[in-house]
């Protein structure tokens, strides 16, 4: 019971609080609300203690008619007075009503008026933000479109690069560790030439020399490859990409369906389309668990399209993986030559990579 009491209790002060929190907010958003309240509630006081006087005393001239103290005479004597008194009084509650009223019309009129100021204020400052924040969203996207500009071209500048570095060293080793190799793979030839049958240690060891020979002329060949496909430049991407698929169908046993027709590109944009099926194919080893590929490649109307499918594990484009890193890179590099990159994946069903490329205008 107590306990009841005291919640209660603690309702009631929490009610009053908020009701003098409410009255004080009014107040200092209407200051003249104040003194108005106080006009109207003395003038109300004023006419309701007048009326009250002028009513006590008729009661008492007819009271006394009554009881005989005042007589006709004397209450017709004093009836215009108090008649005159009552019409004054009467008068003053009128004027006094239509004032009260009036200075509530005001009061509601200043209230009403400061209300709708605020709510325009409320609007002038949710446009002013809206503004702002529209103007803020605006400079960062433009920031946002210069800074992925900026990104695609570092990436072309580091890829150009690097596929230049690349070139470099191909020339290097089919130049001069090619020329080596080649020198000591003849050198070999002509001593076995002039080897007697009598010394077979001496021959099988020469067997043996030439064999490591033919496999690091295979190995340098492969590293060349890898670098830059010679067959890109003399064969076109169609029959390069085939030679890529071939060997690795022979390398993972997958099973690797092609249809590549030719197309028209220009040399690096054909580098690009080359590289993206070789990141595509070294995933596809190593994390898809796919057993059949597919590469397509096609013209129409003026685009190349590349595409590379596979039946495996798939992955979730929303979250990083170690595959899409590379995925993001081939974006950026088919971007700068003014292509588009998509990649559709999801858990189970597969990876698909489509790629658009530009074909290059033959002059006539």
């Amino acid at each position: 019971m107590t306990f009841h009491r005291a919640a209660g209790e603690h309702s009631m002060s929490t009610t009053k609080r908020s009701i003098l929190m409410l009255v004080r907010d009014v107040i200092q958003r209407n200051p003249l609300l104040l003194p108005l309240a106080f006009v109207a509630t003395l003038s109300i006081v004023l006419i309701g203690e007048s009326s009250y006087w002028q009513s006590t005393g008729v009661l008492e001239q007819l009271s006394a008619l009554r009881s005989g103290k005042t007589t006709l005479q004397e209450l017709r004597a004093t009836a215009p007075d108090s008649q005159s008194s009552i019409h004054r009084t009467l008068l003053v509650n009128r004027l006094g009503a239509g004032a009260l009223s009036a200075a509530g019309l005001v009061v509601l009129f200043l209230y009403l008026r400061q209300g709708l100021a605020l709510e325009q204020k409320k609007e002038d400052v949710k446009e002013e933000l809206e503004r702002v924040v529209q103007i803020e969203r605006e400079r960062l996207e433009v920031e946002v479109a210069s800074r992925t500009a900026q990104l695609v071209k570092l990436t072309h500048h580091i890829e150009t690069a690097r596929e230049e570095e690349r070139a470099r060293l191909a020339r290097d080793l089919h130049d001069e560790l090619g020329a080596l190799l080649i020198s000591a793979k003849l050198d070999a030839a002509r001593i076995k030439a002039r080897v007697t049958e009598s010394a077979p240690e001496v021959l099988e060891r020469l067997a043996h020399l030439v064999d490591m020979l033919n496999k690091g002329i295979a190995l340098k060949h492969n590293i060349i490859e890898n670098l830059r496909p010679s067959t890109l430049d003399s064969l076109g991407l169609a029959v390069t990409l085939e030679i890529l698929s071939r060997e690795f169908a022979e390398r993972s046993g997958v099973k690797v369906n092609c249809a590549l027709s030719v197309v028209m590109l220009e040399p690096t944009a054909e580098l690009v389309a080359y590289r993206v099926v070789q990141e595509a194919v070294t995933n596809i080893s190593k994390y898809a668990k796919a057993t059949t590929l597919w590469l397509d490649l096609v013209s129409s109307d003026g685009v190349a399209e590349l595409t590379v499918r596979d039946d495996g594990v798939g992955f979730d484009t929303s979250s990083p993986s170690t595959s899409a890193y590379g995925l993001l890179g081939m974006r950026f590099r088919v971007e700068a030559e003014h292509g588009t990159l998509v990649v559709t994946a999801a858990p189970g069903q597969g990876t698909t990579i489509q790629v658009r490329l530009p074909e290059r205008i033959v002059e006539g």
